[in-house]
């Protein structure tokens, strides 16, 4: 409370005064100034993917049911005993277009052989998703999902394109990464190194 009243009555006799005494004026610029740093990087952070959603401990993943293009339904059933990268994406999404290739890569070559992988195209028409799947075949090597009305989405609680979701073999949620950049998450990395062990 004093702080608060310090900082009132300092504003006051600055816009009384009409400017700042040079050390108030300094103190004012440097808290501005790691106030729009810190801003800054919380948002490149959360856009470029850098932070994961935390994760404290592994929390069961939802109940969904999905039907691929290749004719298959998946579901958190049909995935058990199998660890599983869910890839929430959609196709005006411009990192989801710079990923979904290096995901391809990973997937023919890298790939743990347990590893199932799961791309869930959402927030856009079917007619879109069907579109841009159809006009890059080399890229879709792995099974997609179409999420009718954002349920699958929303029952994982992704709201960011692209959203990598990994579930462990008994169905656990054991990261959530927003943004671009799941090859450069750490944890994600210790996850694959476990599964070739």
């Amino acid at each position: 409370m004093r702080n608060k009243l310090y900082i009132s009555t300092t504003y006051k006799r600055a816009a009384s005064s009409g400017s700042l005494s040079g050390s108030h004026r300094g103190q004012w610029c440097m808290a501005i100034r790691v106030g729009v740093i810190g801003v800054m990087m919380v948002c490149l952070s959360l856009f470029f993917g850098v932070l994961p959603a935390p994760a404290a401990s592994s929390v069961p993943a939802p109940e969904f049911q999905l039907h691929a293009f290749d004719g298959h339904t998946y579901s958190k059933a049909s995935l058990n005993g199998r660890p599983t990268l869910l890839v929430f994406w959609a196709p005006w999404c411009r990192y989801c277009q710079m990923e979904l290739p290096i995901l391809a890569k990973f997937y023919q070559g890298n790939k743990p052989d347990q590893l199932q992988v799961l791309t869930v195209a959402f927030s856009d028409s079917l007619a879109h998703v069907e579109e841009y799947v159809t006009a890059n075949p080399d890229t879709f090597i792995f099974p997609t999902a179409y999420d009718q009305d954002n349920e699958v989405a929303q029952a994982f609680g992704v709201n960011v394109t692209p959203t990598f979701v990994v579930m462990d073999a008994q169905g656990e949620m054991i990261l959530a990464h927003r943004g671009a950049g799941i090859n450069q998450n750490p944890q994600y990395q210790k996850f694959l190194k476990s599964l070739k062990q």
